[in-house]
């Protein structure tokens, strides 16, 4: 939108309610530039060369967003793209005739089909665990717990491991650089 700014100059006799200093803004609304608005086969072919002349549709209107500034909506008649509407913005500067393409692209429309909402990967993942487990435990008749969690086996079973992961890490085994310490200060007190 297009916003005009006037301000009073602080020395005026004019007597307001307001600060003399205090901007006064007027808002009106854009025109629809001729030049622009005739600058359809333009529009189209910047949207043709980017979707090729197959997908793009009717011309179904003109969005105006500044003065020299509006977009051609044109008909998507790609497969796979109901409710679509493909663009074009165009805009000219002050003065000149020149009409020049600023963007195209497509917009979804109401009916528009899209995309699911992006799910991040750790929460897909997730998903994906939870559904194996409950079919792990499917399979097993519905009893016990999941073999793949930490609490599953009985007492026995998770001291069995404890033992054997600490006899594999050499823990519970006497260190060897003690053991060499041990001997020595056994045979410095023997020798005394």
């Amino acid at each position: 939108m297009s916003e005009e700014t006037t301000t009073q100059p602080e020395g005026t006799a004019e007597s307001t309610d307001q600060p003399a200093a205090v901007a006064t803004l007027r808002r009106r609304a854009p025109k629809q530039d001729g030049t622009l608005a005739q600058a359809v086969d333009i529009a189209r072919q910047a949207v043709v060369d980017s979707a090729g002349a197959e997908n793009v549709g009717e011309h179904l209107g003109i969005d105006v967003h500044e003065d020299r500034l509006l977009t051609h909506l044109f008909e998507c008649t790609m497969s796979g793209y109901p409710g679509w509407t493909w663009f074009a913005a165009v805009a000219r500067a002050p003065r000149t005739k020149l009409v020049t393409v600023c963007e195209v692209g497509l917009l979804a429309g109401e009916n528009s089909l899209l995309a699911p909402d992006w799910v991040p990967w750790e929460e897909r993942m997730q998903a994906v665990h939870d559904q194996e487990d409950h079919d792990q435990v499917e399979e097993s008749g519905g009893q016990g717990e999941n073999p793949d969690s930490p609490s599953a086996g009985s007492e026995a079973g998770s001291t069995e491991t404890t033992e054997a992961d600490a006899t594999e890490t050499g823990a519970g085994q006497p260190d060897e650089d003690a053991a060499t310490e041990a001997g020595t200060t056994d045979e410095n007190e023997a020798s005394s």
